[in-house]
């Protein structure tokens, strides 16, 4: 009997650790070229926490949302299809999603928040179907919603429209049972201890002659640069390993994964 349990779990390991990871999400997930440092992706910083960074597998598509990452087939073909048993998908849409300019053909992006549900159900219903394994990331916080008075910063992470479609997916996870990275909450809760000045550093406010990719500089309050993309990437380390979920083992000891700026050299 000892020795089935030792063989079991020795097999169950093995299954662990040879697990993938699909990435499903828009472009603050996504990945970016050389030429479009300092801006970076979450799960692009992700890759330094992995063990093996061949295990991650970013799927994410600038300016995409949910309702086109499904119906544009790219779900499917790109992670539905190719999920094994024990793997992981972190699904983390929102941005796009809520913008009603994008409620137009061909390429709508746009869902009310109760269709916003059904996408993510849908997700988790595929992936599960395969044995595998499903997390929501909520949304980042759009640094429009950082008010700084009397030298106290506060980050409202619904701003922009993005309030229902976060509350969206936490509801999602809790009928589903999917665990939930809350990363638009852990801005709010942890953002305001780095104080205004520190916090919009990690967003994509570039200033003139700073990057030669922006030689006019750039003011972008939704997407971050290199160090809000390590924030956010440890801060999904952090709750996964809280939770004890299985990705966890996936992913090196954050404290062991200093943060080292990147170069648009070897980005």
């Amino acid at each position: 009997m000892k020795k089935t349990l030792i063989i079991y779990w020795a097999i169950l390991l093995a299954i662990m650790a040879s697990a993938d990871i699909y990435m499903a999400g828009d472009s603050i997930m996504a990945e970016y070229k050389p030429t479009e440092f300092p801006q970076y992706g979450w799960g692009q910083a992700l890759k330094a926490f992995m063990k093996d960074p061949s295990q991650l597998h970013n799927c994410a598509r600038s300016g995409w949302s949910a309702r086109r990452f499904r119906e544009s087939g790219r779900w499917e073909k790109n992670i539905a299809s190719k999920l094994n048993k024990g793997d992981w998908v972190i699904v983390s849409f929102g941005h796009n999603d809520s913008n009603k300019k994008r409620n137009k053909d061909p390429k709508n992006d746009y869902s009310t928040p109760e269709e916003y549900k059904t996408f993510l159900v849908s997700f988790a219903t595929d992936v599960r179907a395969k044995g595998a394994n499903i997390a929501f990331a909520t949304s980042i916080a759009h640094s429009d919603g950082f008010v700084e008075k009397d030298g106290v910063l506060t980050v409202d992470g619904g701003v922009k429209g993005l309030g229902p479609y976060v509350q969206a997916m936490r509801e999602v996870a809790a009928k589903t049972g999917a665990p939930l990275l809350d990363l638009n909450r852990y801005a709010e809760e942890n953002l305001p201890k780095l104080g205004l000045e520190k916090a919009k550093s990690f967003y994509m406010f570039v200033k003139p002659g700073e990057s030669p990719n922006y030689p006019n500089g750039k003011n972008d309050a939704a997407h971050v640069r290199d160090a809000g993309a390590y924030f956010y990437a440890k801060a999904a380390v952090e709750m996964a390993r809280a939770q004890k979920l299985s990705i966890a083992d996936l992913w090196k000891d954050p404290k062991s994964v200093p943060w080292v700026p990147v170069s648009s050299a070897n980005n």
